[in-house]
């Protein structure tokens, strides 16, 4: 079973385990093979755990305008002791069942927060416990209270702070349950919340017998079941049983003053809750049984009910049953309702719906008319019900949310897609998307039979987008469109793209409109040589803006700019923690395949380059495309104004080290058929032109090369090394290895293994492992649930390439899923892949290790 993540990860082979403090491991010859976590040379881990923590990105507006909320870290990476906490994986699922919340608040959570002032960038600590990490901090609706979750080792509560000295107090007596909801929600007047709890008679946890008293049984559907390769799934009735008690939790209104609890409703497996702002009903979606043993747990059963505070349940909205997978499946039963949410003025629900579906709909204006009236003849009755049918409608729904409670505020021949309101709801904003058209357009309820169109858009007319309407909070805490005060201005914001994008960066706007003429000014745009994103707007106007501005040698910060004035003022002070490797050479260019197709190739190289051939590595992922026009399109949003930023796997550290990183578009293309069908050959050429292209530019020695990926670039790494000559070594990790191990698909691959069987094993690099050329160094997170990249891939590579006299090694990483995060493993890999460059790269593997790299 699938249970705490001690038991499963006692199996794992390869896995490095160290107790202690870790060495610091200079570069030798030949690669440290230690089953331990290691310590790179100090130029390449003073880049990884530089502390970009302390830098300040402004996004979170509070509803009063006047803070950003900032969350602060004292580290760069969590530890490993964080992801080795005991934690469930249920059916894909994981919490730690000691704290009852989800595994990502342990591991994920920031250490504090702060206040960041709007428009003097002055920074206020908020309290929060000493012992506890938060998440998830929310503020009120009237701005004067954020509330967040404090994560203490056993148990998240809820606190709330007080903006006025930054203090904090606890306001749940009994511990939240966030293993599935993972989330909480302030009434408007900002005197309640919102949230699950722990139930009070929960009970204990079940325990899985000695002795097994059942079995797992699946049957399969009656039509074909395309499912993905899932790689966790419920283990069975016990693990079944174990979900249900970790999940269900008691629905309960928090008083943020005295910290009365009203619990609402019987305990039920929660996923999601939505209380209307007055704080009477809740649209709370819970998860339903049967449970199924072959999709996850986000694929099960869901119903959507509205309650009010007693628990009774009103009405149904909506249900989905269990999404099997199987063809022509319909998912959702909404009752033909729909973009349901509630009206920013508090009054009910807002939603759409065709006359004659859902529940039936009354007119404001038909309150008067006589129900017994039968003088119309039966033809003209029979021509206004065809008439009602073809209309869409914007619908008012009052509590308690029975049949005669709707009423029609506006209705359309079109259908709409969605509807945004003003903060006063007298003025509806309706997007329609018809045939390649997208258009926006108001309606004045006192006026509702005059529509004025604020765009129309050509979906296909990239270089023509007019950009999104902007919203603001209301008064409720519910989104409303954001105008002008005298209400006759809405604001677009968007970007401003261009064909010559090389030439040309793009640039965010924001376009006053006025909503009656449809007539423009754009009020602001990002300048030519710098890239300057909208991140809030502080006054109704649109005086006032804050904007985020860089360039390739400026790093992010964020800026106060008045539009009337032209006044500017600084509100961060960020640092390039990582200048050595943000502004190194960097060189872009086209190169040219066999069969003509071009892509785009960046080439990093150290700061202080001679113009000597260096040794390099091709960072990549493979991407499949129809044709040169289909690539063509996916790179016009390219931004030479970004600003390089480093991470903590970014490949261009290894400039500091003395290698070219190569950084390429890697497009899958055939002449002929699918995409897939050009899969090997396109690997050959794309690795032919960027080692042509760099080696003739001087960059690269061509004789002394690796390539790398991460997933669907490790399966590329793979193929690579078999099907050319060109690497030394490679370095691959969390890959799949073998594509009959997903024979139902995978990435764009219409195909199955029997329709498309020559594919999958031309694909498939374990079929030709015999043919690898260079040194493959695998690293793989032994807890990676992602669909089709399970670690036995891994394991399974490692023990043909070991048995057929390949060079290779494997590192098994405990508690790690699809991407290494934790500090001591990023650390290690680092660690790990400078020894094996440095070797088998840098110095052409002239040395080769005796020792043996492990066996299964």
């Amino acid at each position: 079973m699938k249970k705490l993540s001690t038991l499963t990860l006692s199996s794992v082979l390869f896995v490095l385990v160290f107790f202690g403090t870790s060495p610091i491991v200079q570069a030798q010859n030949p690669p440290d093979l230690r089953e331990q976590y290691l310590t790179p040379p100090d130029e390449i881990a003073e880049e990884v755990l530089a502390p970009r923590y302390k830098n300040i990105t402004l996004y979170d507006l509070s509803p009063n305008r006047e803070y950003f909320l900032n969350t602060t870290q004292n580290r760069s990476l969590s530890p490993l002791s964080a992801f080795a906490k005991p934690y469930y994986n249920l059916g894909g699922l994981q919490f730690n069942p000691g704290a009852n919340r989800s595994r990502y608040f342990t591991t994920g959570s920031t250490s504090g927060l702060e206040l960041i002032g709007s428009r003097n960038g002055d920074a206020s600590d908020i309290e929060t416990p000493d012992d506890a990490l938060v998440s998830s901090a929310s503020w009120s609706p009237d701005g004067t209270k954020l509330a967040y979750f404090a994560h203490f080792n056993d148990a998240t509560h809820l606190y709330v702070a007080n903006l006025e000295n930054g203090r904090s107090r606890q306001v749940t007596r009994r511990p939240v349950l966030a293993t599935m909801n993972t989330s909480f929600e302030w009434s408007a007047d900002g005197q309640y919340i919102f949230t699950v709890l722990v139930p009070d008679d929960r009970g204990n946890e079940p325990q899985e017998p000695a002795t097994p008293t059942s079995l797992q049984v699946k049957m399969t559907t009656d039509k074909e079941n395309r499912l993905r390769t899932y790689q966790d799934l419920l283990g069975g009735k016990f693990e079944a049983e174990l979900l249900q008690y970790h999940v269900t939790g008691q629905l309960a209104r928090i008083n943020v003053e005295n910290r009365r609890v009203r619990e609402i409703g019987e305990p039920a497996m929660i996923r999601d809750i939505d209380p209307d702002p007055n704080g009477e009903y809740i649209i709370v979606e819970k998860m339903t049984e049967p449970f199924s043993y072959i999709v996850p747990v986000y694929s099960f059963a869901t119903v959507e009910e509205i309650w009010d505070l007693d628990g009774n349940m009103l009405v149904e909205l909506g249900n989905s049953e269990i999404n099997k997978g199987v063809s022509g499946y319909e998912e959702d039963e909404n009752y033909g309702r729909r973009d349901v949410k509630w009206r920013p003025d508090g009054e009910g629900l807002s939603l759409l719906a065709k006359a004659g579906e859902g529940m039936k709909a009354t007119r404001d204006n038909d309150d008067d008319k006589d129900a017994d009236d039968d003088s119309d003849s039966d033809d003209e009755e029979t021509e206004e019900e065809e008439d009602e049918k073809t209309m869409d409608r914007v619908i008012q729904w009052l509590p308690p949310f029975g049949e005669e409670d709707m009423n029609v505020i506006y209705e359309t021949e079109d259908e709409m897609e969605s509807v945004s309101y003003s903060s006063d709801t007298n003025i509806l904003f309706i997007e329609e998307e018809g045939s390649n058209e997208e258009h926006l357009y108001a309606v004045f309820l006192d006026n509702p039979e005059e529509t004025h169109t604020i765009y129309k858009h050509k979906d296909d007319d990239f270089y023509k987008d007019p950009g999104s309407l902007m919203t603001m909070a209301g008064d409720m805490g519910i989104s409303v469109v954001h105008l002008t005060p005298d209400q006759n201005n809405v604001f677009l914001s968007g970007t401003q793209y261009y064909e010559n994008y090389e030439e040309n960066a793009p640039r965010p706007f924001i376009d006053k409109v006025d909503i009656r003429s449809g007539e423009k000014e754009r009020i602001f745009q990002s300048r030519e040589d710098m890239y300057e994103d909208v991140r809030a707007i502080l006054d109704d106007s649109a005086t006032e803006i804050v904007i985020s501005r860089e360039s390739p040698q400026m790093h992010p910060d964020s800026w106060l700019v008045n539009l009337d004035s032209g006044n500017e003022i600084q509100l961060t002070s960020n640092v390039d923690y990582n200048s050595a490797v943000t502004q190194a050479q960097r060189e872009r260019f086209k190169v040219k395949r066999a069969d003509g197709f071009e892509f785009w190739v960046e080439v990093t190289l150290p700061r202080d380059w001679d113009g000597t051939p260096l040794p390099g590595i091709i960072w990549h992922y493979p991407s499949e495309y129809d044709d040169q026009e289909d690539y063509d399109e996916d790179v016009r949003e390219y931004n030479k104004n970004d600003f390089p930023g480093v991470y903590h796997r970014s490949m261009d550290i290894l400039v500091k080290r003395g290698y070219a990183v190569i950084d390429a578009d890697w497009p899958i293309s055939a002449e002929m058929g699918d995409p897939n069908d050009g899969f090997v050959w396109s690997i050959v050429q794309n690795s032919t032109a960027v080692i042509d292209s760099t080696a003739k530019r001087g960059y690269i020695d061509r004789e002394r090369m690796a390539i790398g990926g991460h997933s669907y670039g490790a399966f590329g790494t793979a193929n690579a090394m078999i099907h050319t000559s060109f690497f030394k070594a490679g370095i691959a990790g969390d890959g799949n290895y073998n594509r009959t191990l997903t024979p139902l698909g995978f990435q764009r691959e219409p195909r199955d293994l029997w329709r498309g069987l020559e594919r999958y094993v031309q694909m498939t690099p374990i079929f030709w492992a015999d043919r690898m050329d260079g040194a493959l160094l695998m690293y793989h997170g032994a807890a990676d649930q992602n669909v089709g990249t399970w670690p036995t891939h891994s394991r399974r590579m490692f023990h043909a390439l070991n048995g057929i006299g390949k060079t290779a090694a494997m590192y098994m990483y405990p508690h790690e899923a699809h991407g290494p995060a934790a500090e001591e493993t990023i650390l290690d890999l680092w660690t790990r892949w400078v020894q094996w460059m440095d070797h088998y790269v840098k110095d052409k593997g002239e040395h080769i290790p005796e020792a043996e790299l492990g066996s299964e």
